[in-house]
């Protein structure tokens, strides 16, 4: 087999870090998404005030305040939406 003379070789470092900033990229389209879809569907809500909130919690929870169980705990038992089950698990009756 062939190999490509302009292929570029690739450490195991470049493939992590290739990982590490798909991932950064992914959570902030979906964060872009999930305020967008805020503004669309709720204008009344103060979106800064609660990009401000999402950073406020993001800060507490790196300092280990609560944990990403504890957030889906929270959002399951009070307002009736399963993270983990995905959209269509939405639990009849939350707020």
């Amino acid at each position: 087999m062939k190999t490509n003379p302009r292929s570029i070789p690739r450490t195991e470092a470049d493939v992590r870090r290739a990982r590490r900033e798909g991932w950064v990229e992914g959570l902030r389209l979906m964060e872009a998404l999930f305020l967008l879809a805020l503004c669309d569907k709720c204008p009344e809500v103060d979106a800064v005030a609660v990009w401000m909130e999402v950073c406020e919690k993001t800060k507490s929870s790196d300092k280990r305040y609560f944990t990403a169980a504890d957030v889906r705990n929270t959002l399951r038992e009070e307002y009736g939406i399963d993270l983990l089950g995905g959209p269509s698990k939405v639990i009849a009756g939350g707020n």
